[in-house]
């Protein structure tokens, strides 16, 4: 049968995130690169600006942190000061009641006049209105709960905190990075090239570091004798002489149709054929992601007379 060196999971296509003008291309065709190095750079003003005010949103959220628990302590000062004011509002009007009594005694004995005890208990009721005021202004202090905008304040801090961090992925994803260890097959921007963020041509063609395997074609009237672990004798389908040796690894499990050759494009392709991935044994000649091949399967030693 007929395959090609392929990935398991196939060429990477990357492309940025976001729309926007290349400024930069960080590497260059065939160059391997590390795990997260940058590719390419678009033009990111926008998204500094972005971060520059999600910092912003932060920090006037942290001052109102620091607002809020200080208003909070301040709640409480003020109400230790409201209990002491109606402690003392207490002590007066305890007084104010023994006033009146000894009135009333010196009273009896015609010492004062009546006039005398009724502005002593009208002092005493003034004073007793006023411990009254006094223990509302409590209740009132008391319903306003600063722990409320001590969360709120929390809260904003939280949400500013998320903000921020979000800009800052959004800034780094205007940096196209390798998402593994491979290498760059083909990039086909330059700067000053207008990346849309439409579906089309990749931007950048990856290959990360993964052995190779070959992607064979079964008809479907030789699929049944095909298994896994199977030995296969792998050669160029261009030139003769050079063949590589490996095992199948996996069989498909349905039918599709053979893929069109780009060599004879009037090829019968309404065959059904099923896919068999063909492991490379270790130690032998590097392949080229894309190699057309010609695959067999079974306990052969060669390709010769092919």
């Amino acid at each position: 049968c007929q395959g090609y060196v392929d990935l398991e999971h196939g060429i990477r296509s990357l492309a940025p995130l976001h729309p926007g003008r290349v400024v930069e291309v960080l590497a260059h065709d065939n160059q391997q690169v590390e795990a997260g190095a940058p590719l390419l750079r678009l033009d990111d003003q926008d998204a500094k600006f972005q971060v520059d005010e999600a910092e912003s949103g932060l920090e006037a959220a942290q001052a109102q942190l620091e607002q809020a628990l200080q208003l909070a302590e301040q709640q409480r000062a003020r109400i230790a000061q409201q209990r002491a004011a109606i402690e003392a509002a207490g002590f007066r009007l305890d007084a104010a009641r023994r006033m009146l009594q000894h009135k009333e005694d010196q009273l009896k004995d015609n010492v004062v006049t009546s006039q005398e005890v009724a502005v002593t208990r009208d002092e005493m009721k003034a004073l007793d209105a006023l411990e009254r005021v006094q223990q509302q202004k409590l209740i009132e202090l008391k319903a306003n709960d600063p722990a409320l905008a001590v969360r709120k304040a929390r809260a904003e801090v939280k949400l500013a905190r998320t903000r921020l961090d979000h800009a800052r992925h959004q800034l780094d994803e205007y940096t196209l990075k390798a998402p593994a260890a491979g290498t760059v097959e083909r990039i086909t921007v330059g700067a000053g090239d207008i990346v849309t963020g439409q579906f089309g041509q990749p931007i950048v063609r990856f290959s990360p570091i993964e052995p190779p395997l070959v992607r064979a074609e079964v008809d479907q009237e030789f699929a049944d004798r095909v298994k896994v672990g199977q030995t296969a004798l792998v050669k160029d389908d261009a030139r003769s002489g050079a063949t590589w040796r490996g095992k199948v690894q996996r069989v498909a499990g349905w039918y599709e149709r053979r893929r069109p050759n780009a060599t004879d494009p009037s090829a019968f392709t309404d065959v059904r054929t099923v896919e068999c991935l063909i492991g490379i044994d270790a130690g032998q000649a590097p392949l080229r992601i894309g190699q057309r091949m010609r695959v067999m399967i079974g306990p052969v030693l060669s390709m010769a007379g092919d």
